[in-house]
């Protein structure tokens, strides 16, 4: 195993098309590529003027605040905002795949994210991020580590794929249950207060730290960690800025001081609740406030009402979404271990700590 320079075995894609050859599903901004290794995510928008062009095989990086993590091995061929590096491999003695692992690994992140500059948007210097050393092994061994880690990073991919289907499975039965019943004429609008109390965490977004032993929960969609816990129960809870967005964990957490934590008075009803707030979160955030960074208040929580049957008869239906959700939360538990385990291999294998792969 050799060391090299990333500029030895790649280089940056600075080929432009015009946006018009570009759709929504292939293009990649720093909006819709996911924290923490998360891949990629259906643009919302597309810009106008000229986008970066890549192909199927390329790993494109986020450069504006490379501590997100932010990467995405490409496999379709698109367009890519300029703030996203596109990088491709020299020659075919480097697997794409590796090359991927090479920008995945948590080093390779904390070394851009020292080369960045900007107090508010820090970028990453595109010269010397081609500085990055790297140990090459011979192209057999790049492909054996490349599956070893693409296998776990499958098996993570199928747990997401598998809790989107129990996610519209769950929507669906709850507007069976609740929204196309022609009993619902007959029900009272029940507001959410009745069922929770709205409290929100205290800590600042700074409070979390790498290998905190707690799931700490920001307005991200991500799960960051924190080394003391303030909650200890089943909880939804809900981003109360930005990226609004709804999560659900049992257990003892921290909670960042934007975001709204719901315990309900009566746990069976937590499944329940969970699809019901997942349904209805544009209503709930519609009012949100802010010109720049849009927020909701502990109030439109809490005054939201909706149509819905007594506890006698909400009793009937609950077990079905806890059951759901007591699966989803299976899964999400196996994706956390499949990641940890990933990224705690991911530098052992690329760095030749294991030695060579039969």
């Amino acid at each position: 195993m050799r060391t090299v320079l990333l500029s030895d075995i790649c280089s940056y894609v600075n080929s432009k098309i015009q946006v018009e050859q570009v759709q929504l599903t292939n293009y990649v901004s720093t909006e819709n590529l996911l924290q923490n290794k998360g891949g990629l995510s259906v643009a919302n928008k597309l810009p106008s003027g000229k986008v970066t062009a890549f192909q199927a095989g390329d790993v494109l990086v986020s450069n504006i605040r490379p501590y997100f993590k932010k990467i995405w091995l490409a496999d379709r061929s698109g367009g890519a905002s300029n703030d996203v590096l596109v990088f491709r491999k020299l020659n075919d003695e480097i697997y794409e795949k590796y090359l991927y692992y090479i920008l995945a690994d948590d080093r390779f992140f904390s070394f851009s994210t020292a080369s960045a500059s900007g107090s508010k948007m820090p970028r990453g210097d595109k010269v010397q991020i081609m500085n990055y050393p790297v140990k090459l092994p011979p192209l057999d061994q790049q492909k054996k580590i490349a599956n070893i880690l693409g296998s776990l990073d499958e098996k993570i991919e199928l747990n997401r794929r598998m809790n989107e289907t129990l996610e519209q499975l769950g929507q669906a039965l709850f507007r069976h249950y609740f929204v196309d019943n022609p009993e619902s004429k007959n029900w009272k609008k029940r507001p959410l207060g009745e069922f929770f109390p709205v409290k929100t965490g205290k800590k600042d977004a700074n409070f979390g730290i790498k290998d905190g032993k707690f799931p700490f929960f920001i307005c991200a969609q991500t799960i960051s960690h924190a080394p003391s816990y303030s909650f200890d129960g089943s909880a939804i809870l809900v981003a109360g800025n930005g990226d609004f967005n709804i999560k659900y964990y049992t257990g003892k957490f921290e909670a960042y001081q934007r975001t709204y934590v719901l315990i309900p008075h009566n746990e069976e009803l937590l499944g329940f609740l969970y699809f019901l707030m997942k349904k209805d979160l544009s209503l709930i955030t519609g009012g949100s406030r802010g010109s720049v960074i849009k927020f909701i208040t502990k109030g439109m929580i809490e005054n939201y009402r909706v149509e819905l049957p007594d506890d006698n008869n909400l009793a009937v239906f609950a077990p079905i979404f806890s059951e759901l959700l007591a699966l989803i939360s299976h899964n999400n538990e196996q994706v956390y271990n499949l990641i940890a385990l990933r990224d705690t291999l991911l530098p052992q294998l690329m760095s030749g700590k294991v030695g060579q792969i039969v």
